[in-house]
């Protein structure tokens, strides 16, 4: 069981194959079974970023506008993959990914549904969901909601239904 009040990440995320519709599928991941993979930035100029979630921290990856992992991070470590344009990843295990036979497309995994807000990232980057002073939009809406903590419990009510 995941312990929802470390979700404090998000990050958007595509394919390195630009022809692949949706990154991070469970036949991809380094270890299948276990649900443990690499979860790229794209070069050593993102290395800062990369390293700002702690061990034990949950992020919220988005891609084409929809939820598709909650992931946890492993180690504290930037691992460098110099030889991959994606040369700089971070070792994560997905905590949570929609149940086998709800495609990714799904109206339920729409960010409006999680975050309440139409968009809410686009670049590559690490978002800090606790940082006030950062994503003002988020804490805009979800302040009358309990603030962070308020949108954790609502993720977690999500998760739970999809």
């Amino acid at each position: 069981m995941m312990n929802i009040s470390k979700l404090k990440w998000i990050k958007n995320v595509k394919h390195q194959d630009n022809h692949q519709y949706w990154a991070y599928l469970p036949e991809t991941m380094q270890i299948v079974e276990a649900k443990i993979f690499c979860l790229n930035w794209r070069d050593i100029k993102q290395k800062s970023n990369a390293q700002k979630p702690s061990k034990g921290d949950l992020m919220i990856l988005l891609q084409r506008a929809k939820v598709t992992h909650i992931v946890e991070f492993l180690d504290d470590e930037v691992y460098d993959n110099s030889l991959d344009e994606w040369s700089i990843y971070r070792v994560v295990k997905a905590v949570w990914m929609p149940s086998k036979g709800i495609m990714w497309d799904d109206d339920r995994l729409h960010q409006k549904e999680f975050f309440g807000l139409d968009y809410i990232v686009g670049d590559g980057h690490a978002h800090s969901l606790a940082d006030n002073n950062k994503m003002p939009q988020f804490h805009e809406y979800w302040n009358q909601y309990g603030g962070l903590s308020g949108f954790q419990n609502h993720v977690l009510e999500k998760i739970t239904k999809i």
